[in-house]
């Protein structure tokens, strides 16, 4: 992967890897070919290879743009804290009615990616990471603020949290249903206000 020198030839990759998302997000990596997205981002084969040596290094900078769309859009709420919280579990339900129950934009990727190469397995695992690392930091905040028991595993917390999230996804997507995705928020926000520590006697 190579980062343009010139503003222009940003915008020509970011138009790229926009297009790329857009139609991967809809018929997945198998299903779109390098054809169908250099003609939607209005480029030619040679602007493609330029800045991208194969289609699962336009794969890996489609995660990438994923990952920092969901990671931007999270930072607006105030995860440390129980109304933050339950406000971005709210706005995660609402996404996933808002783009017709397709999916994580991340999560979507990940079994594809993962199935391609190596590589792209590495890279799926260092995002969902990376995610994970943002609420662990969140959880190790309201740790420290009093707001769940001291005993509690931020790092536990995150993996269990994202992977409710994950499986919300998921099953809401099979079934075409949103009400798993919002019993497995409803859940996971109930257990971690479990974790919420008792007046001493």
């Amino acid at each position: 992967m190579q980062k343009p020198k010139t503003r222009r030839g940003e915008e020509r990759r970011d138009a790229i890897v926009h297009a790329a998302a857009k139609l991967i997000y809809e018929r997945g990596l198998r299903g779109t070919s390098l054809e169908d997205i250099l003609r939607a981002a209005d480029a030619g084969k040679s602007q493609m290879y330029h800045y991208f040596s194969s289609k699962d290094d336009l794969a890996a900078a489609v995660l990438e743009h994923q990952l920092a769309q969901v990671l931007g859009q999270q930072q607006q709420f105030r995860l440390e804290t129980w109304s933050g919280l339950r406000a971005w579990f709210d706005a995660l339900l609402e996404g996933q009615k808002a783009r017709e129950l397709r999916g994580c934009p991340v999560g979507s990727l990940a079994v594809e990616m993962s199935a391609t190469s190596e590589e792209l397995k590495a890279r799926v695992a260092d995002a969902f990471l990376r995610w994970q690392s943002t609420l662990e930091q969140a959880f190790e905040k309201m740790r420290s603020r009093g707001l769940i028991e001291t005993d509690a595993t931020p790092a536990e917390l995150a993996q269990t949290t994202l992977a409710a999230i994950q499986g919300g996804y998921l099953l809401s997507t099979a079934e075409q249903d949103l009400q798993p995705m919002a019993r497995s928020l409803k859940l996971a926000y109930t257990h971690l206000r479990s974790l919420i520590p008792k007046p001493s006697p």
